[in-house]
């Protein structure tokens, strides 16, 4: 056998184990990045044999494998999705996905999830973010025939705003002023129903004295909206609200006389302007420029 025919053959061995190769290999589609599934080490509940893995490692592409989200403070929960397209020659089935906490779900559009050659899909889910601040990682693990991938779902919430009251803080709050009306001006209250209204007189005291609790975004819902009252006003009418509030409900008596934080010229110049036609005029929801306060 000569030399010559020995490097023949040889190449010729070569070129086909390439094509064969390259027909087994997925195209990779325009636009969409190859996320190669983890082959050295399964994600946890990978069954697939380590040679499936070596031998189909990039049979699905992922638009991502983590994906960043934003919440709020407060926020209850908050949603997600990972796209995938099936760039393999033969059908892929995905067999379940697994979550680290209990706080995530994450759903197939089916189980078993078959997805044909050239399909496209999304895997969608959601976290609690119940008692969650900062910055949260948690991963969905989606198994199938050919392996298993981990995707990660990073949210980062916003930090809490001083000037929201929170719904705890709330019941509280409304306890105390059942108990006593005048309690809003003493203690950790005052710094938000009292320091704001030194000084200030109209448009300016109704703010910080007034428009902290009946223009707040999240008011009780037994505190009313001074512009859309059903019955007459008036002057005087006003001047008794303020100068003496109501007993035994939460509006307390502004009058320093008894025990609140207004005098007379303050008094006085809150109710010319409650009754003035500037004060009707301006929208009922000042919650943008007066949230609600947080004792």
């Amino acid at each position: 056998m000569s030399t010559a025919w020995i490097r023949w053959t040889g190449g010729l061995l070569a070129a086909l184990a390439g094509g064969l190769a390259w027909a087994q290999a997925p195209a990779r589609p325009a636009g969409i990045d190859i996320n190669a599934f983890q082959r050295a080490l399964p994600a946890p509940g990978d069954n697939a044999t380590a040679a499936t893995r070596l031998q189909f490692p990039q049979a699905l592409a992922w638009d991502a494998q983590t994906r960043e989200l934003q919440a709020k403070d407060g926020q209850a929960s908050v949603d997600f999705r990972f796209a995938l397209t099936n760039v393999w020659t033969n059908a892929v089935t995905i067999t379940g996905t697994r979550t680290s906490c209990g706080c995530t779900v994450a759903k197939l559009p089916e189980t078993p999830w078959v997805v044909a050659p050239g399909e496209r899909g999304e895997i969608s889910g959601s976290m609690n973010l119940a008692g969650k601040s900062g910055t949260v990682v948690k991963t969905v693990t989606v198994l199938s025939d050919v392996g298993s991938i981990l995707l990660n779902v990073r949210v980062k919430i916003d930090p809490p705003d001083p000037n929201r009251m929170r719904a705890a803080d709330r019941q509280r709050n409304l306890a105390v002023a059942a108990a006593d009306r005048q309690a809003v001006f003493r203690g950790e209250c005052a710094s938000c129903h009292v320091a704001p209204t030194v000084g200030k007189k109209g448009a300016e005291l109704y703010a910080t004295a007034c428009g902290i609790c009946h223009d707040a975004e999240n008011k009780a819902s037994m505190v009313p909206a001074l512009r859309e009252l059903k019955h007459p006003t008036d002057r005087a009418f006003w001047m008794q609200w303020i100068r003496n509030g109501k007993p035994a409900s939460l509006m307390p008596a502004f009058d320093l006389k008894q025990g609140g934080i207004l005098d007379e010229d303050q008094m006085a110049s809150l109710a010319d302007y409650i009754d003035s036609a500037a004060f009707k005029a301006a929208p009922s929801a000042g919650a943008a420029q007066t949230p609600a306060a947080r004792p």
